[in-house]
């Protein structure tokens, strides 16, 4: 038995999980549906955009924040689930969350305020919205906090994220931004430096490159070793590498740090995964193209190969890294929303898991541990839901496939396993 920080991966953004206590299974593990989450089947048109384990109330143990989306300007309430403890969720939207409807995609959470509780920011089509912590889990409306939206259809956000770019200590705000309409040609991503309580400045033009881009995500990492938060962004078609000069203002550095691109990538997760203690890239792309593998040498992404065969029509949709064997890498899970229809319209298809050997060599090892959701999994979470000592699974879902599902964590022994 280990005691350790979990490092997980959501949507590329690093979540760390302090001091839990690992059991050590290995490899002899499965991941098996157990029901622990209240019906939530969503309606046509609709998605789980994205799915957070959090301590939201610091009561010890993971709850789950559901956020909510449509395939139009219609808007949806946001979802908070409380944990009882013991794995079960109870809805408590109503009491802990502001009755705001929206169109959501990611929610990321940090302190932004510096009182010790975990605040979030909400990327949407309109404006962002900031959810500040009271400390035992309920939230307040803090858009007062940040800057003036630009109009609706230049602020399509695909993602937003809590990063310490300009090295003062506190959690400043990258904001993607997307435009996804067919032959749209995207829009200025947006940076906001915070001022030490949660009062945020559109700080864009002065510290971001100008360009528009349909991105996905904003990774944020010290790619050049320097001490730095740096920016990779996630992009349809070219991706790219901002450089930090170390006070928050970044130089568009991509054609000689990273190869030429033309994919079209959903997601994407910045860690070391050859174990030689810089960060590397592994992005997951949709229209049935393989997710791609970069490793960093001196600040230099070269392609690597995870040995990701795609299936009959996957869309990646989300990407985790995630010690799932605790054997001390990142090892890469893949959500598949299947072949794309139209609007939030997916077909959906297995899930991938790819274990790590510790070197940045991938093996894919979905059917040796759990057989895979079919469903159209938009994104994953993964974290010690039943305070066992392992890592369980709560995927959100497209469209009208039952909702969100939970996967519990067990121990195998002569291919037997625990609540089996």
């Amino acid at each position: 038995m280990r005691r350790v920080s979990i490092m997980l991966a959501t949507f590329g953004t690093l979540v760390f999980v302090p001091s839990v206590t690992l059991v050590g299974n290995g490899q002899n593990f499965v991941l098996v549906e157990e029901v622990r989450l209240p019906v939530d089947p969503s309606p046509a048109g609709t998605s789980t955009t994205d799915v957070d384990l959090v301590d939201v109330d610091n009561d010890g143990d993971l709850d789950l924040f559901k956020a909510n989306g449509t395939d139009s300007l219609a808007v949806r309430q946001n979802q908070l689930l409380i944990n009882d403890g013991a794995g079960n969720f109870v809805d408590a939207t109503a009491a802990r969350l502001p009755a705001t409807l929206a169109n959501s995609l990611k929610v990321d959470f940090g302190d932004v305020d510096g009182d010790g509780d975990l605040d979030a920011i909400i990327a949407r089509v309109g404006p962002e919205q900031l959810l500040l912590n009271d400390g035992d889990g309920f939230f307040s409306d803090g858009v007062a906090q940040l800057p003036a939206p630009p109009p609706i259809f230049d602020d399509i956000s695909s993602d937003a994220r809590f990063a310490d770019v300009d090295g003062d200590g506190d959690r400043d705000i990258l904001v993607s931004n997307e435009i996804p309409f067919p032959g749209g040609l995207g829009a200025q991503n947006r940076l906001w430096t915070n001022n030490g309580s949660g009062v945020f400045t559109d700080e864009t033009a002065l510290r971001l490159p100008s360009a528009i881009d349909q991105t996905a995500a904003m990774l944020p990492g010290d790619v050049d070793s320097d001490g730095d938060l740096d920016i990779v962004v996630l992009n349809r078609g070219q991706d790219k590498v901002l450089i930090n000069d170390g006070s928050g203002i970044f130089t568009d550095d991509t054609a000689a740090r990273f190869p030429v691109t033309s994919d079209t990538t959903r997601a994407g997760g910045l860690a070391d995964l050859d174990g030689d203690g810089d960060l590397d890239l592994v992005v997951g792309n949709s229209q049935n193209e393989p997710a791609a593998l970069y490793f960093n040498h001196d600040g230099v992404f070269e392609a690597g190969d995870l040995g990701m065969i795609p299936g009959l029509n996957e869309t990646i949709a989300g990407l985790e890294l995630v010690d799932l064997d605790q054997d001390g890498d990142l090892d890469v899970y893949l959500s598949n929303a299947g072949g794309f229809q139209f609007g939030h319209g997916f077909l959906g298809g297995p899930d991938r898991y790819f274990r790590n050997n510790g070197r940045g060599h991938f093996e894919e090892r979905t059917g040796a541990h759990f057989q895979p959701p079919d469903d159209p999994t938009t994104d994953a979470a993964f974290g010690d839901i039943d305070d066992d000592g392992d890592l369980d699974l709560i995927v959100g879902n497209s469209g009208t496939n039952g909702g969100e599902r939970a996967f519990i964590n067990y121990p195998c022994a002569l291919g037997r396993c625990d609540g089996r």
